[in-house]
């Protein structure tokens, strides 16, 4: 969707359906960034929403406001809890309230410390097995299989050293929320 802030079509915005339709776009565009992250879009534009507030939200604020079901709403909030992103806030008109996490670094963090690093680690495995099994096999291997297991090996191997920098990198980053991508340059342009 293409907006135009200076263009007004010769005729006054409502100032809250600007606001609306600001908040409309943020949202989307936060569900888009969580869908490519293979997070339900929902969770993004419900963080959003929260996030957009001055003030904490009720359920039923939310799905006023995103256009989600109730359901949609109720389960979207506590995988959000879940991930602690939206917290409750207590009460407001005598129902559950929910804010969001403002702190950006510290949820991007999270998610790589619970969830990437889990990915990397699995890669780590895979290929030091992989590497176990060909240097056990071409010691019994015809010649030609030898030579083609050592090449592979070699292969592997390098790629087992990219994932434990890219472990490292991610690992530090999941703490203190910085991000060096020196080692992972030099695995990348090693020949």
């Amino acid at each position: 969707m293409q907006v135009d802030p200076d263009n007004t079509d010769n005729h006054t915005i409502d100032p809250e359906e600007a606001l609306a339709s600001a908040r409309k776009l943020v949202a989307e565009a936060v569900g888009d960034i969580m869908g490519f992250w293979n997070f339900k879009p929902s969770m993004g534009r419900v963080w959003a929403c929260l996030y957009l507030s001055p003030r904490p939200l009720t359920s039923a604020e939310i799905v006023a406001q995103t256009g989600l079901s109730v359901g949609s709403v109720s389960m979207t909030v506590s995988e959000l809890r879940e991930w602690g992103v939206v917290t409750d806030s207590g009460r407001s008109r005598g129902r559950r309230a929910f804010e969001a996490e403002t702190d950006v670094v510290k949820m991007v963090t999270r998610v790589f410390r619970e969830r990437e690093l889990k990915i990397v680690q699995d890669t780590i495995e895979k290929l030091e097995a992989a590497v176990a099994i060909l240097e056990h096999q071409s010691r019994s291997s015809s010649p030609t299989t030898m030579l083609e297991g050592r090449f592979v090996v070699t292969r592997a191997k390098r790629l087992l050293g990219l994932a434990k920098s890219g472990y490292q990198m991610l690992d530090r980053f999941s703490r203190i929320g910085r991000l060096d991508i020196a080692s992972i340059r030099n695995k990348l342009t090693r020949r």
